[in-house]
């Protein structure tokens, strides 16, 4: 089976990972083998995010680190400023583009956290089926906001009373926002280099942005979508 996703890491002196992931085509979240065990430090009660709602006797392993226990790179590609080469494969097109460690493995957390079946970032799924690596700050506004009232819209299809609006995306980010903070924790524990980590400081930084500047960001979007009086 070919994978949904293929993230290539490669270094200047010719290091390299691939990193396939493959979706279970029911639901959407990434395909894991049965025979894989998770480390310890990917189960759910290590490190429990302080707003997880999940219980540990419930759910042995937290989605978000075991779905990241299976696909890191099993060794360390330098340091979180280690020029890499990035080419990531999808079914529709190919991306390429020189960038740092730290950039590279946070786009990637980025895809497998919307793909894990986390409540908190369940909301990332649509975001996940138009992935877009290496977005910058208002490209991922414009995607979160778009996708958000989407969702919004379809909802309202079904239950007219749920309102079309981004009054609930604040909340996601907040959670998504304490959620990153939470797993530095747990990625302390590989020990082997910093890029994990400050790769998760920038997932950490994005979602305070989002949270924080929210109403000022799309207000510095509304002369795109201004109509024309001509």
């Amino acid at each position: 089976m070919q994978p949904d996703f293929v993230y290539t890491l490669t270094t200047p002196a010719g290091a390299q990972q691939r990193i396939p992931i493959t979706l279970v085509e029911e639901h959407g979240t990434i395909a894991i083998p049965d025979t894989f065990t998770p480390p310890d430090w990917a189960e759910l009660s290590y490190h429990q995010c302080s707003h997880c709602p999940l219980d540990p006797r419930e759910h042995r392993y937290c989605p978000v680190a075991r779905n990241l226990a299976y696909l890191l790179p099993d060794c360390a590609l330098g340091d979180s400023f280690q020029p890499v080469t990035l080419d990531v494969q999808t079914s529709q097109r190919n991306y390429h583009q020189d960038t740092t460690l730290q950039r590279a493995l946070s786009s990637l957390f980025g895809l497998i956290c919307a793909l894990s079946d986390c409540p908190h970032t369940r909301f990332l799924r649509p975001m996940a089926s138009f992935h877009l690596p290496l977005s910058s700050d208002t490209e991922t506004l414009v995607r979160t906001a778009s996708l958000y009232l989407l969702q919004r819209y379809i909802l309202n299809r079904q239950q007219p009373e749920q309102a079309i609006s981004l009054d609930g995306l604040n909340a996601r980010y907040d959670a998504l926002n304490e959620l990153n903070r939470c797993f530095t924790g747990r990625l302390r524990q590989r020990g082997e280099s910093d890029a994990p980590i400050n790769a998760l400081v920038l997932l950490h930084v994005t979602a305070r942005e989002m949270h924080w500047n929210l109403e000022e960001e799309l207000e510095s979007l509304a002369a795109l979508f201004a109509e024309s009086d001509s």
